[in-house]
This record gives C-alpha cells, structure tokens and sequence, in this order.
C-alpha cells in the first residue's frame, strides 16, 4: 500500500507535471520550428499542446483502470508477467536515457553562456548529487521542492516581456501562413517532443489523492499553462529576430536576453539562466524518480530509495557519454524518436489491450 507520506493533491500533481516539462526545449523551441513552420511557428506550438492533451487523456483512461498502480504495476496484468516486466525494464531504461539526455544538454548550455571554463562532469557530477539526494525521499517532499521552484516561471515571463516596447511586432510576424499549413503541421512534430514530461502520469497517478476526474484536470491544466509559455517564447522570438537570423541561431531566447539592459542589469540571459536552472534540475530529477521507481518494483518490492543512487549513476553516465556536440545531437533525435513510442505509441496500445482483454483493477504501487 502506498504510505501517507508519498501522496500529493492534486495541485500538488499539476506543479509536479509543469515542472516535469519545463527543460532544455524551452530555449531552442523557436529555432527548431522555424525551419519548418516559418511565421506560422506559434501556431505548430499550439497544435503540439492539442496533441499532448490527447495523449494525456489517453494516458488518463488507461490508468484509471488501476486506480492504485503505477504504469510498471499495470503492464504485467495487461500483457502478462514476464512480458509486463520486460516492457517495464524498457521503459525504466527510456526514462534513465531522457533524464542523461536532458542532462548533457542542460549542461552544455551552462558551459557555454555562463561557466566557460568548468569541465562537464563536474555539472553532472552536482546535477547527479542532488538528484540523489532528493529523489530519495517521499513524492510528497519532491513535489512541495516544485512548487517552490514554480515560483521562478512568472520571473520568465517578466524578463521576456521586458523587450517588447522595442520591438516592431508586423515586421518578421508576417506572414503567418508563409510556409502552408501542411508545413505547421509538421512543425507540430517538432514541437510536441520538446513538451514531453507530461508521461510521469503513467508513474505518480496513485500517489495522487481525489478522484481520477481531478488528476486528468490538473494535469490538462500544468500542459495547458506548459503550452501557452512556449508559445509565448516562441511568438516573442518570431517577432524579434529576422527569419534568417532566427534560422542560425540555437538559443534565440538566450540571445535576445543578452541585448536587454535592465537598469543596472547588463546580461538579462544570465539572469534567465540563473532562474532556468533550478527548473530543469527539477526536470532532470523527475525522470531519476521514474527510473528509480521502476527499479524498485522490478528490484526492491516497490521500495524506490534502494535504487535512487544507481539510477542517478545510470542518469549521469547517459550524460557523459556523448563527448561532441554532433554526438549530443545524435542522442537528443533518438531520444525525440523514441518519444513516440513510449509516450505515444504505447500507453495507445495498452489501453486498447486492456479494454480488448477486459484488464482492470487495483494492484499495489
């Protein structure tokens, strides 16, 4: 059973799933759909939101059929133990793998903007450090650390708006549909990978106190308020770049903070970066609990904190094995590719098998 300690509210769950998805995407979102989208980027951002909001409800509807089972206790009751516990090991590994990739990119963009001259594993190293420390204790300890750092978000919007007097909004806005619909859509694929996070459903749906009605609106919400942010980052770098700049530059936001002076404030990116960090931190140890909860059902008798250390071990390591930035790449596709299948692909699956075979009930998380 799961203890007093480890459950949350469901505000608490909604903070949990915000935070979760605010990573690295954030400062390249821009960039990475204009290549495809042009003007009309904004909008493949919100059609990526639409996408994530029928994923979460599929996600819903498949966990509300074991109201008291994590995603690693469902699998073997819908497709059978020993079948249920390889896909659950699988995706213990997916969770593992993003964390790492979130990691190294996170990492790397510290070492860039702020701390030229410290080596890479010593982030890591630190990063690594306090996930173990903090992923060891009760959901409800990990989620109250969210909510504080949620404080941080509105602080982005202030930064971000704090250009908008000097900026000609109808210059590089329009037009919207320069690139064809068919080319929005596609940049909506895209977008809908740099708002993964939003699968820890599949993880802490137990833990979460109220009826199952209640968990799919706060977490509808976290992805809606998620949605709006990107799109306000994204239509805030559309309109103060030039397309041509907007295509050769990897961090718009960054780089547009860096042109801010306010008052006597003469970088605003690293006053960004100072605030950002402590939200994909937040990211990073969300995916070591999903891993260390999965290797704790499969290794432990569901007792999590056992496997915190060597999951946040596994974590680090994914993050120091790419050397390059064409290797780091290479690890950040795979990891889109592979977002498909476990957040989408596959909780579509289960759900239809368990609805064809009849599978529900509780089960202990």
């Amino acid at each position: 059973m799961i203890s007093e300690k480890s459950r949350i509210t469901q505000g608490q769950l909604a903070f949990f799933i915000l935070q979760t998805q605010i990573g690295t995407g954030i400062l390249s979102l821009a960039h990475d759909v204009q290549f495809v989208a042009k003007g009309g980027g904004w909008i493949s951002v919100l059609i990526a939101g639409i996408a994530a909001q029928l994923l979460i409800l599929v996600m819903w509807l498949l966990m509300r059929r074991f109201p008291s089972s994590t995603i690693y206790d469902a699998l073997p009751r819908i497709i059978g133990r020993f079948p249920g516990k390889a896909v659950a090991f699988i995706y213990v590994v997916y969770f593992l793998v993003v964390g790492g990739a979130v990691l190294v990119r996170a990492a790397g963009i510290i070492n860039k903007w702020m701390l030229t001259e410290t080596p890479r594993w010593v982030l890591v190293v630190l990063v690594v450090t306090a996930a173990a420390y903090l992923v060891r204790e009760s959901l409800r300890t990990i989620a109250r650390f969210y909510l504080l750092v949620s404080l941080l978000v509105p602080l982005f919007f202030l930064l971000i708006a704090y250009g908008y007097p000097k900026v000609d909004y109808f210059t590089y806005f329009l037009p919207i549909q320069e690139a064809g619909w068919g080319n929005i859509a596609k940049g909506a694929k895209q977008a809908v990978t740099a708002m993964y996070g939003f699968e820890m459903l599949l993880v802490i749906y137990p833990f979460v106190e109220g009826k199952s009605g209640g968990k799919w609106k706060a977490v509808s919400l976290a992805v809606g308020l998620v949605t709006l942010f990107y799109t306000f980052v994204t239509l805030s770098c559309l309109i103060y770049f030039a397309p041509e700049e907007l295509a050769v530059t990897p961090e718009p936001v960054l780089f547009m903070l860096k042109t801010f002076q306010i008052q006597v404030v003469d970088r605003a990116d690293l006053i960004f970066l100072s605030l950002w960090f402590p939200n994909v931190a937040a990211s990073i140890f969300s995916y070591i609990y999903a891993g260390a909860n999965g290797l704790g059902y499969l290794f432990h008798k569901g007792n999590h904190k056992k496997a915190v250390l060597y999951a946040a071990v596994i974590c680090g390591i994914v993050a120091l094995l790419p050397q390059t930035p064409a290797e780091v790449d290479t690890l950040s596709k795979g990891i889109d590719q592979a977002t498909y299948v476990f957040v989408g692909g596959l909780p579509v699956l289960l759900w239809l098998l368990a609805i064809f075979r009849k599978k529900k009930g509780g089960g202990e998380a």
